[in-house]
């Protein structure tokens, strides 16, 4: 059975277009998958649903269904969904609890309602400082923060529930090069088992983290496969750019100098390698 099970879901904001449009996904556990997709593309929604945001009080899919472990979502309870998925959002100060004083506060907040003992909340809280970089503000007012320390503090609030899901929609868009890196740096290293759905309208990130890769466009799939399928598509060049080394590589093909064959390189050790291989062959 898989972790995750979404099968032709169709939904509608009101009476809008379909926001979704007979979606199909499943997401095993322990994956590691990114869905990418351009504004509109419908990727903050499906995250929504497959962490369970979505379907909110009056609102309904018009078609198909997503369960979790066999279940909707919604015959789960509130301690059980917290403890199976977290979600990340792209407006970090929106998720933070508003009962705490300080970011060592808002870390504890989540454990301390499920109950745990308090040496555990401490050795849970403690992992998640370390993860997201925040020894040096966990005494800090949370709403004093940047935009990028309260994401962190946003993932550390997620990771202390240790979900099974952890979904992120856009978690490093507020984040410099440098927070950015060291962040999916972080993200590498969570626990094997912990499935970890990435959205994004970025490339890097997701080609840091995922090992999966699913494009999304008008609410539907298509692509669904490795970092290589989704670059070669065309609609991705036309959402995303592409690397810098891809595009060089595309170039070629474009004028006939690449190798069908090769496959487009990502690195740039790999395009190196490649130019060698053509070059050689040209020579």
């Amino acid at each position: 059975m898989a972790l995750i099970e979404i099968d032709d879901l169709v939904f509608a904001y009101g009476r809008g277009p379909a926001v979704l449009a007979g979606l199909s996904l499943s997401i095993a556990a322990g994956e590691r998958i990114a869905i990418l997709g351009g504004n509109g593309s419908g990727k903050t929604t499906l995250a929504q649903w497959i962490a369970g945001w979505l379907p909110r009080p009056g609102m309904a899919a018009t078609g198909g269904r997503l369960t979790a472990e066999g279940r909707p979502w919604g015959e789960w309870s509130a301690l059980e969904r917290a403890e199976a998925v977290q979600f990340v959002g792209q407006i970090p100060s929106q998720q933070l609890s508003g009962f705490a004083f300080t970011v060592y506060d808002e870390l504890v907040f989540g454990p301390g309602n499920l109950g745990l003992q308090p040496d555990e909340i401490r050795r849970r809280a403690a992992d998640a400082i370390a993860v997201c970089n925040l020894a040096h503000l966990v005494d800090r007012d949370p709403f004093t923060l940047s935009g990028g320390e309260q994401q962190r503090l946003s993932i550390a609030a997620a990771l202390v529930m240790h979900p099974r899901v952890l979904v992120l929609d856009e978690p490093t868009g507020n984040f410099d090069p440098e927070a950015r890196d060291a962040l999916l740096d972080q993200l590498n290293r969570l626990p094997a088992g912990m499935t970890v759905v990435l959205c994004d309208i970025a490339l890097k990130p997701a080609l840091a983290v995922a090992r999966r890769f699913v494009l999304l466009d008008g609410g539907r799939i298509l692509v669904d496969g490795t970092a290589r399928d989704v670059l070669a598509h065309p609609r991705t060049v036309e959402i995303f750019g592409a690397p810098a080394v891809t595009e060089a590589a595309l170039a070629l093909r474009a004028a006939g100098r690449w190798p069908e064959t090769h496959p487009l390189p990502l690195t740039l050790a790999e395009a190196e390698a490649a130019f060698r291989r053509i070059a050689h062959v040209d020579g």
